[in-house]
């Protein structure tokens, strides 16, 4: 009977300690599980509340977008130039969060759309003349203009260096050739010969830059040229006009150095720095073309005979595809100067290369909420009221 009870006793015991060990396991696991729960829960919480900031981003930098477009249309260009501010203004908090806009000018750089004619589907030399003189500036051999227009044209004969349907066709993975202009500059990364390096990476030479003495400038004009004149994407653009509302001219009030250098053959940087300064002078902002007519940078002569609209359109040179009037062919024309040439003259004012009034911005809308930051951007037509091209980052 004591045997028993002492067996019994310890039989007792254990089973105690067993239920306290599954008591403490379950106890455990319970912990365990809940712990897991409540992290996957967070993370849940965490990736919910990054897509709704996200959202809420994305919805300022719409705003953002919507406010540049607006400032576009409300305030004068002038005003918009000579502030400064209007075209890059302070962040705006709202919302929970913060909204920045930015405004630049697209028409101040050579649309590379315009190598092509869009009446006739045959190279624009006033264009490629100009883009050629661009890119020898920048170190970029002029053969990399010719799988543009190849690109952009609607036939299958190679220019020069190009590149037509056998060539992509042919790479790894094969690519197919697009043959109508292109929407952004991003798609120029995608031809023969070019990469993102190139197109938006700085060209400058430091090798050539030590041979370039700026000893003779004032401090003012080396404020005139920076470094950012050395990245391509800020002399060059690519979007599709309106409709029939393309113009090739270039808007000096936007205009980079490099691209002021380019309009044209006979163009000095003695003309180049006199047009910047004269801005500057300005507050920014040249509103009419016939300002500069009466500098003596402008009235070196570009050619001894003169050109009438003639000659200008055998070479590509006829603007907007109007044809040219009647030639006098018995009478000798002026002589040109390199006023005339870049503005136009007379009746032949398609002829032209630059004008002073702003039609093409780009509008960049920046929100964020939080660590989210959402980006969006659009090429405006301000003339049309269009939008020509839209993004989202």
């Amino acid at each position: 009977m004591k045997l028993s009870r002492t067996r019994a006793y310890f039989l007792n015991k254990r089973r105690g300690g067993m239920i306290l060990f599954l008591v403490a396991a379950i106890g455990g696991s319970s912990f365990v599980i809940a712990n897991q729960y409540a992290g996957d829960r967070m993370i849940d919480f965490k990736i919910a509340k990054a897509n709704a900031d996200g959202f809420k981003a994305f919805l300022l930098a719409r705003a953002g977008l919507q406010g540049g477009i607006g400032a576009l249309k409300k305030i004068p260009e002038e005003i918009l130039y000579q502030s400064g501010i209007a075209f890059n203004p302070p962040p705006i908090p709202m919302a929970g969060g913060t909204i920045y806009y930015r405004i630049s000018a697209e028409d101040g750089k050579f649309n590379i759309n315009d190598l092509v004619k869009s009446y006739d589907n045959l190279p624009n030399l006033k264009v490629q003349e100009m883009l050629t003189k661009l890119f020898e500036q920048l170190g970029i051999p002029r053969e990399r203009i010719f799988p543009i227009i190849d690109w952009i044209d609607d036939n299958s004969e190679e220019m020069g260096g190009g590149a037509e349907t056998y060539y992509y066709t042919n790479l790894k993975p094969p690519r197919k050739i697009k043959n109508t202009p292109m929407y952004s500059l991003s798609e120029l990364t995608a031809l023969k010969g070019w990469d993102r390096k190139l197109v938006y990476e700085s060209l400058k030479n430091p090798e050539k830059e030590k041979n370039v003495s700026k000893d003779f400038l004032s401090e003012e004009e080396k404020l005139l040229v920076t470094d950012s004149d050395y990245v391509l994407s800020n002399n060059i653009t690519a979007y599709l006009p309106f409709k029939d509302t393309g113009d090739d001219r270039i808007n000096i009030n936007a205009a980079p150095y490099y691209v002021l250098m380019s309009i044209s053959e006979f163009m000095t940087r003695q003309a180049v720095m006199r047009i910047l300064k004269y801005k500057l002078e300005k507050g920014g902002y040249i509103k009419e073309i016939n300002d500069l007519k009466n500098f003596a940078e402008f009235q070196i002569k570009t050619t001894s005979t003169g050109s009438t609209p003639s000659s200008n359109s055998q070479s590509g040179q006829s603007g907007q595809g109007q044809p040219p009037p009647p030639s006098n062919q018995g009478a000798q024309a002026p002589a040109l100067t390199l006023f005339d040439e870049i503005a136009g003259t007379g009746s032949a004012v398609s002829t032209g290369r630059v004008k002073t009034k702003g039609e093409i911005y780009r509008v960049v809308g920046v929100g964020t909420v939080g660590t989210a930051t959402r980006r969006v951007s659009c090429i405006f037509d301000l003339t049309n009221d269009q939008i020509l091209f839209y993004s989202e980052d």
